[in-house]
């Protein structure tokens, strides 16, 4: 082989490498941007029965207060679905809450506000899964009275999951 074919050969050998470390990089990207560094996927969900109820919490919340709730999830949980829903006071249509969910050993997830799950409806309805059962142990739902009057907004948190 001579010696130009030689190089020639290379710069081509060169070029598809760099071409492949690219592509990499772009689908690694791509793949960050949709799943969130925990690993848990997050969806909207249309309804919430149909699988073991963690524990309904019915509270009442103030404005610019903040409420955790903590929720125990055994091991082989494969999916949560959560429902918050503070529709039912008298003013409907102008209070705002806001859901942060926090799993056991992981990063935040949210704040999620009423929308979250492509409806305005004072409802946040989403599903929590991944490619491996979620973390086992204590979640935390932080409820926040983001626009609420001064007597408060009445929610009800509903955790449902499944194996």
């Amino acid at each position: 082989m001579s010696v130009a074919k030689r190089s020639e050969y290379v710069a081509e050998r060169i070029l598809l490498v760099v071409l492949l470390i690219a592509l990499l990089l772009v689908l690694g990207a791509l793949a960050w941007s949709c799943t969130p560094a925990t690993g848990i996927a997050v969806t909207p969900v249309a309804d919430v029965g149909d699988g073991v109820e963690v524990q309904s919490i019915v509270g009442t919340i103030h404005p610019g207060e903040y409420q955790t709730i903590e929720k125990p999830v055994p091991p082989g949980v494969k999916t949560l679905k959560v429902y918050l829903d503070w529709s039912g006071h008298q003013h409907p249509g102008t209070d705002s809450l806001t859901l942060t969910i926090t799993p056991p050993g992981s990063a935040a997830l949210g704040p999620y506000h009423d929308g979250a799950d492509g409806r305005t409806d004072e409802k946040i309805a989403l599903t929590l899964s991944g490619s491996t059962p979620l973390p086992l142990g204590t979640w935390k739902f932080l409820i926040f009275g983001e626009d609420v009057p001064e007597e408060g907004t009445e929610y009800t948190l509903n955790v449902v999951y499944y194996y």
